[in-house]
Protein backbone atom coordinates (compact mmCIF):
# COMPACT_ATOMS: atom_id res chain seq x y z
CA UNK A 1 0.00 0.00 0.00
CA UNK A 2 1.41 3.34 -1.33
CA UNK A 3 2.07 5.80 1.98
CA UNK A 4 -0.09 9.00 2.09
CA UNK A 5 1.69 12.24 0.86
CA UNK A 6 1.69 14.29 3.60
CA UNK A 7 0.87 18.20 3.03
CA UNK A 8 1.73 20.61 5.72
CA UNK A 9 3.72 23.39 6.95
CA UNK A 10 6.63 21.82 8.43
CA UNK A 11 7.47 19.82 5.60
CA UNK A 12 9.11 20.87 1.58
CA UNK A 13 5.92 22.02 -0.28
CA UNK A 14 5.00 21.83 -3.82
CA UNK A 15 5.41 18.70 -5.16
CA UNK A 16 5.68 19.24 -9.18
CA UNK A 17 6.48 16.29 -11.26
CA UNK A 18 9.43 17.01 -13.62
CA UNK A 19 10.96 14.73 -17.05
CA UNK A 20 12.50 11.52 -15.60
CA UNK A 21 10.20 11.12 -13.35
CA UNK A 22 11.83 13.30 -10.30
CA UNK A 23 10.51 15.96 -7.85
CA UNK A 24 10.75 19.59 -8.10
CA UNK A 25 10.47 21.17 -4.56
CA UNK A 26 9.66 24.74 -3.69
CA UNK A 27 11.43 25.41 0.40
CA UNK A 28 8.91 26.69 2.62
CA UNK A 29 7.68 30.23 2.81
CA UNK A 30 6.85 31.45 6.54
CA UNK A 31 2.78 31.51 6.68
CA UNK A 32 2.99 34.87 7.58
CA UNK A 33 4.57 36.05 4.66
CA UNK A 34 2.27 34.16 2.35
CA UNK A 35 4.05 35.37 -0.72
CA UNK A 36 5.07 33.49 -4.09
CA UNK A 37 8.74 34.02 -5.40
CA UNK A 38 9.59 34.55 -9.10
CA UNK A 39 9.11 30.73 -10.90
CA UNK A 40 12.46 31.23 -12.21
CA UNK A 41 13.96 31.86 -8.73
CA UNK A 42 12.89 28.59 -7.08
CA UNK A 43 15.69 26.63 -5.97
CA UNK A 44 15.38 22.70 -7.67
CA UNK A 45 16.21 19.40 -6.18
CA UNK A 46 16.62 16.24 -8.28
CA UNK A 47 15.53 13.52 -5.91
CA UNK A 48 15.54 9.81 -7.00
CA UNK A 49 12.56 8.81 -5.37
CA UNK A 50 9.57 9.10 -7.97
CA UNK A 51 7.03 11.45 -8.14
CA UNK A 52 3.74 11.38 -7.48
CA UNK A 53 1.23 10.28 -10.56
CA UNK A 54 -1.90 13.29 -10.94
CA UNK A 55 -4.07 10.49 -9.63
CA UNK A 56 -1.92 10.31 -5.86
CA UNK A 57 -1.97 13.88 -5.35
CA UNK A 58 -5.68 14.16 -6.19
CA UNK A 59 -5.95 11.55 -3.92
CA UNK A 60 -3.98 12.27 -0.88
CA UNK A 61 -4.14 16.25 -1.05
CA UNK A 62 -8.16 17.27 -2.45
CA UNK A 63 -9.03 14.04 -0.60
CA UNK A 64 -9.03 15.16 3.08
CA UNK A 65 -9.97 18.64 2.33
CA UNK A 66 -12.98 17.89 -0.41
CA UNK A 67 -13.83 14.22 -0.68
CA UNK A 68 -13.65 12.64 1.99
CA UNK A 69 -15.73 14.67 4.08
CA UNK A 70 -18.50 15.29 1.59
CA UNK A 71 -18.10 11.45 1.09
CA UNK A 72 -18.98 10.62 4.41
CA UNK A 73 -22.05 13.25 3.82
CA UNK A 74 -23.63 11.46 1.46
CA UNK A 75 -23.20 8.09 2.78
CA UNK A 76 -25.15 9.59 5.80
CA UNK A 77 -27.47 10.53 3.88
CA UNK A 78 -27.86 7.38 2.65
CA UNK A 79 -26.92 4.67 4.45
CA UNK A 80 -26.34 0.83 3.33
CA UNK A 81 -27.34 -1.98 5.50
CA UNK A 82 -25.03 -5.49 6.03
CA UNK A 83 -24.53 -7.61 3.15
CA UNK A 84 -26.09 -5.03 0.05
CA UNK A 85 -24.32 -4.55 -3.29
CA UNK A 86 -23.30 -1.45 -3.52
CA UNK A 87 -22.13 0.22 -7.18
CA UNK A 88 -19.45 3.09 -6.22
CA UNK A 89 -20.03 4.78 -9.85
CA UNK A 90 -16.69 6.70 -10.97
CA UNK A 91 -14.79 5.64 -7.98
CA UNK A 92 -11.98 7.37 -8.76
CA UNK A 93 -9.32 6.62 -5.84
CA UNK A 94 -11.59 4.71 -3.67
CA UNK A 95 -12.48 7.71 -0.80
CA UNK A 96 -16.22 6.92 -0.78
CA UNK A 97 -15.63 2.92 -1.30
CA UNK A 98 -13.80 3.52 1.80
CA UNK A 99 -16.77 5.00 4.09
CA UNK A 100 -19.46 2.84 2.56
CA UNK A 101 -17.46 -0.61 3.34
CA UNK A 102 -17.44 -0.56 7.25
CA UNK A 103 -21.73 -0.37 6.78
CA UNK A 104 -21.71 -3.95 4.64
CA UNK A 105 -19.59 -5.88 6.42
CA UNK A 106 -18.13 -9.42 5.59
CA UNK A 107 -21.07 -10.26 3.64
CA UNK A 108 -21.74 -7.47 1.52
CA UNK A 109 -19.72 -6.57 -2.13
CA UNK A 110 -18.78 -3.41 -3.45
CA UNK A 111 -18.26 -2.64 -7.35
CA UNK A 112 -15.58 0.35 -7.70
CA UNK A 113 -16.28 1.26 -11.41
CA UNK A 114 -14.47 4.18 -13.29
CA UNK A 115 -13.06 4.77 -16.69
CA UNK A 116 -9.53 6.26 -15.42
CA UNK A 117 -6.73 3.35 -15.33
CA UNK A 118 -4.80 5.53 -13.26
CA UNK A 119 -7.48 6.35 -10.89
CA UNK A 120 -7.97 2.74 -10.03
CA UNK A 121 -4.32 2.06 -9.60
CA UNK A 122 -4.80 4.16 -6.60
CA UNK A 123 -8.01 2.92 -5.16
CA UNK A 124 -6.55 -0.75 -5.65
CA UNK A 125 -3.83 0.08 -3.17
CA UNK A 126 -6.30 1.24 -0.96
CA UNK A 127 -6.59 -1.12 2.20
CA UNK A 128 -10.56 -2.17 2.95
CA UNK A 129 -11.84 -3.86 5.33
CA UNK A 130 -15.20 -5.96 5.70
CA UNK A 131 -17.39 -6.49 1.90
CA UNK A 132 -15.73 -7.66 -0.83
CA UNK A 133 -14.56 -4.59 -3.23
CA UNK A 134 -14.07 -5.41 -6.96
CA UNK A 135 -12.50 -2.40 -9.22
CA UNK A 136 -13.69 -2.10 -12.81
CA UNK A 137 -12.23 -0.27 -15.33
CA UNK A 138 -15.58 0.81 -17.71
CA UNK A 139 -17.69 3.59 -18.60
CA UNK A 140 -20.42 4.64 -17.15
CA UNK A 141 -22.84 4.41 -19.96
CA UNK A 142 -22.38 0.78 -20.57
CA UNK A 143 -22.04 -0.82 -16.82
CA UNK A 144 -20.84 -4.15 -17.23
CA UNK A 145 -23.57 -5.71 -14.55
CA UNK A 146 -26.67 -7.93 -15.25
CA UNK A 147 -29.98 -6.13 -14.72
CA UNK A 148 -31.72 -5.71 -10.97
CA UNK A 149 -28.43 -6.71 -9.58
CA UNK A 150 -26.98 -4.30 -7.07
CA UNK A 151 -28.93 -3.08 -4.02
CA UNK A 152 -27.53 0.67 -3.80
CA UNK A 153 -25.45 3.20 -6.39
CA UNK A 154 -23.50 6.03 -5.21
CA UNK A 155 -21.75 8.75 -7.14
CA UNK A 156 -19.96 11.45 -5.85
CA UNK A 157 -19.43 14.27 -8.58
CA UNK A 158 -19.58 12.11 -11.12
CA UNK A 159 -22.29 12.87 -13.51
CA UNK A 160 -20.77 15.73 -14.24
CA UNK A 161 -18.27 14.52 -16.49
CA UNK A 162 -19.54 11.90 -18.21
CA UNK A 163 -20.45 12.65 -21.87
CA UNK A 164 -23.76 10.93 -21.70
CA UNK A 165 -25.57 12.13 -18.72
CA UNK A 166 -29.19 10.53 -19.79
CA UNK A 167 -27.74 7.31 -20.52
CA UNK A 168 -25.48 7.36 -17.51
CA UNK A 169 -28.78 7.40 -15.46
CA UNK A 170 -30.65 5.26 -16.89
CA UNK A 171 -27.69 2.81 -16.98
CA UNK A 172 -27.68 3.14 -13.15
CA UNK A 173 -31.74 2.35 -13.04
CA UNK A 174 -31.27 -0.73 -15.02
CA UNK A 175 -28.49 -2.31 -12.49
CA UNK A 176 -30.56 -1.31 -9.35
CA UNK A 177 -33.09 -3.63 -8.51
CA UNK A 178 -36.86 -2.32 -7.90
CA UNK A 179 -36.96 -0.68 -4.76
CA UNK A 180 -33.06 0.42 -5.09
CA UNK A 181 -31.67 3.39 -3.90
CA UNK A 182 -29.61 5.55 -5.84
CA UNK A 183 -27.27 8.77 -3.88
CA UNK A 184 -25.37 11.34 -6.12
CA UNK A 185 -23.33 14.42 -5.39
CA UNK A 186 -22.77 17.10 -7.93
CA UNK A 187 -20.95 21.24 -6.93
CA UNK A 188 -22.93 23.59 -6.77
CA UNK A 189 -22.04 26.27 -10.03
CA UNK A 190 -17.89 27.58 -9.65
CA UNK A 191 -19.50 31.06 -9.32
CA UNK A 192 -20.70 30.12 -5.70
CA UNK A 193 -16.62 30.05 -4.80
CA UNK A 194 -15.10 33.13 -5.53
CA UNK A 195 -11.11 31.89 -5.27
CA UNK A 196 -11.84 28.61 -7.60
CA UNK A 197 -14.06 31.14 -9.63
CA UNK A 198 -11.25 33.64 -10.08
CA UNK A 199 -8.54 30.71 -10.64
CA UNK A 200 -10.26 29.02 -13.19
CA UNK A 201 -10.38 32.42 -14.95
CA UNK A 202 -6.99 32.41 -14.87
CA UNK A 203 -6.93 29.04 -16.11
CA UNK A 204 -9.22 29.22 -19.21
CA UNK A 205 -7.60 32.39 -20.43
CA UNK A 206 -4.19 30.57 -19.98
CA UNK A 207 -5.42 27.54 -21.72
CA UNK A 208 -7.76 29.43 -24.27
CA UNK A 209 -10.52 27.11 -23.21
CA UNK A 210 -14.43 28.05 -22.60
CA UNK A 211 -14.47 28.50 -18.55
CA UNK A 212 -16.91 25.42 -18.51
CA UNK A 213 -14.03 22.92 -20.22
CA UNK A 214 -11.53 24.49 -17.31
CA UNK A 215 -13.91 24.24 -14.65
CA UNK A 216 -15.66 21.01 -15.58
CA UNK A 217 -16.29 19.68 -11.90
CA UNK A 218 -18.30 22.67 -11.27
CA UNK A 219 -20.73 22.59 -14.46
CA UNK A 220 -23.85 20.30 -13.72
CA UNK A 221 -25.63 23.35 -13.74
CA UNK A 222 -27.74 23.07 -10.12
CA UNK A 223 -30.80 21.03 -8.70
CA UNK A 224 -33.45 21.45 -12.18
CA UNK A 225 -31.59 19.73 -14.53
CA UNK A 226 -30.22 16.81 -11.93
CA UNK A 227 -34.52 16.40 -10.87
CA UNK A 228 -34.99 16.44 -14.61
CA UNK A 229 -32.17 13.73 -15.71
CA UNK A 230 -33.35 11.17 -12.86
CA UNK A 231 -36.92 11.89 -13.51
CA UNK A 232 -36.38 11.13 -17.15
CA UNK A 233 -34.69 7.68 -15.98
CA UNK A 234 -37.52 6.79 -14.22
CA UNK A 235 -36.42 7.17 -10.85
CA UNK A 236 -38.90 8.02 -7.84
CA UNK A 237 -38.65 9.93 -4.52
CA UNK A 238 -36.23 12.32 -5.95
CA UNK A 239 -35.08 14.57 -2.98
CA UNK A 240 -32.60 17.31 -3.51
CA UNK A 241 -30.56 18.97 -0.69
CA UNK A 242 -27.96 21.61 -0.98
CA UNK A 243 -25.44 22.12 1.56
CA UNK A 244 -22.29 24.20 2.13
CA UNK A 245 -19.05 23.50 4.38
CA UNK A 246 -15.68 24.55 5.22
CA UNK A 247 -12.69 22.56 3.71
CA UNK A 248 -9.11 23.41 4.53
CA UNK A 249 -6.40 22.63 1.84
CA UNK A 250 -2.90 23.62 3.40
CA UNK A 251 -0.52 26.08 2.84
CA UNK A 252 -0.66 28.95 0.43
CA UNK A 253 2.58 28.32 -1.01
CA UNK A 254 1.22 24.78 -2.14
CA UNK A 255 -2.27 25.69 -3.50
CA UNK A 256 -2.12 26.32 -7.05
CA UNK A 257 0.58 23.86 -7.64
CA UNK A 258 -1.64 21.13 -5.78
CA UNK A 259 -4.52 22.13 -7.67
CA UNK A 260 -3.08 22.05 -10.93
CA UNK A 261 -1.11 18.94 -10.82
CA UNK A 262 -4.16 17.17 -9.16
CA UNK A 263 -6.79 18.45 -11.49
CA UNK A 264 -4.76 16.79 -14.16
CA UNK A 265 -6.29 13.45 -12.89
CA UNK A 266 -9.57 14.46 -13.59
CA UNK A 267 -9.71 17.34 -16.03
CA UNK A 268 -8.53 16.28 -19.85
CA UNK A 269 -7.64 19.85 -20.56
CA UNK A 270 -4.80 20.31 -16.95
CA UNK A 271 -3.87 16.32 -18.39
CA UNK A 272 -2.52 16.85 -21.80
CA UNK A 273 -0.29 20.12 -20.97
CA UNK A 274 3.19 19.03 -20.75
CA UNK A 275 5.29 19.41 -17.53
CA UNK A 276 6.83 23.16 -18.65
CA UNK A 277 3.09 24.28 -19.84
CA UNK A 278 2.33 23.55 -16.07
CA UNK A 279 4.97 25.34 -14.85
CA UNK A 280 4.21 28.04 -16.79
CA UNK A 281 -0.07 27.73 -15.80
CA UNK A 282 1.03 27.45 -12.03
CA UNK A 283 2.69 30.92 -12.51
CA UNK A 284 0.04 32.89 -14.05
CA UNK A 285 -2.40 31.70 -11.64
CA UNK A 286 0.02 32.59 -8.90
CA UNK A 287 0.61 36.05 -10.37
CA UNK A 288 -2.87 36.79 -10.66
CA UNK A 289 -4.49 35.83 -8.09
CA UNK A 290 -1.64 36.14 -5.01
CA UNK A 291 -3.80 38.67 -3.12
CA UNK A 292 -6.93 36.52 -3.49
CA UNK A 293 -5.67 33.31 -2.13
CA UNK A 294 -3.54 35.32 0.49
CA UNK A 295 -7.07 36.49 1.74
CA UNK A 296 -8.30 33.21 2.18
CA UNK A 297 -5.66 32.12 4.36
CA UNK A 298 -6.47 31.16 7.89
CA UNK A 299 -3.96 30.02 10.73
CA UNK A 300 -1.73 29.44 7.88
CA UNK A 301 -3.94 27.47 5.41
CA UNK A 302 -6.30 28.12 2.47
CA UNK A 303 -9.53 27.77 3.64
CA UNK A 304 -12.77 27.80 1.33
CA UNK A 305 -16.21 27.10 1.45
CA UNK A 306 -17.94 24.65 -1.01
CA UNK A 307 -20.76 24.03 -2.20
CA UNK A 308 -22.71 20.63 -3.46
CA UNK A 309 -25.76 19.19 -4.26
CA UNK A 310 -26.76 15.61 -2.89
CA UNK A 311 -29.66 13.62 -4.22
CA UNK A 312 -31.35 10.59 -3.72
CA UNK A 313 -34.29 8.85 -5.43
CA UNK A 314 -35.24 5.39 -5.64
CA UNK A 315 -35.42 2.62 -8.67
Amino acid sequence: MQPRIQFNASSIQALVPFPRNTYTLCPIIHPAHHTFPPAHTRPRFTLTTPAPSPAQIYNDYFGPAMFTPWAKNLVEQSTPSAGERVLDLASGTGLLTEQIAPHLGESGSIVGLDFAPPMLAVARNRSISGPSVEWVEASADAIPLPDDSVDRVYCQQGFQFFPDRAKAASEVKRVLKPGGSLAISLWASVDEIPLWHQMFKSISSFLDVPMDVAAKPFTFGGSAPIQTMLEDAGFSDIDITKRSSNSVFGPPESFVKLTVMGAAAAIPAFGELSDEEKQSLIARVESENNDLIESAVQNGNVNMGLTSFTATATA
